[in-house]
């Protein structure tokens, strides 16, 4: 099983908490919400995330753990239909499922936010 540091066990029950997601024992850092599934991932595995989630099916994002890894993860994620959270679950790029945005931005549970940033609606 892998080790987390700190900072990524914060962030999987951050986004755990805030999207009402279990924690699997087996796997801590992949999480199944209500809005998708959402990988957890340091600046050194966020490539390796990416490749992955693009064989899921159904919205997908990449969770960062820090803020400078969230260029990173744009980065990886352009051009393709994974979406991006940054380290406290405010969605920073919305994820798509089969060329359409979630279903959560289509219900209007996501608004934009501060500086053009999306968060989800409480």
């Amino acid at each position: 099983m892998r080790k987390f540091n700190k900072a990524h066990t914060a962030t999987i029950h951050r986004i755990a908490r805030r999207y009402g997601a279990t924690i699997p024992p087996n796997n801590p850092c992949e999480l199944q919400t209500p809005h998708g599934f959402v990988g957890v991932e340091t600046a050194a595995t966020i490539g390796r995330r990416v490749r992955a989630l693009r064989q899921h099916h159904g919205p997908a994002y990449v969770a960062v753990t820090n803020k400078e890894a969230l260029s990173d993860a744009l980065r990886a994620t352009q051009r393709s239909r994974i979406g991006v959270m940054d380290p406290q679950g405010n969605i920073v790029k919305m994820a798509e499922s089969d060329g359409q945005t979630t279903k959560t931005a289509k219900n209007s549970s996501v608004k934009a936010g501060v500086n053009g940033r999306s968060v989800a609606r409480a």
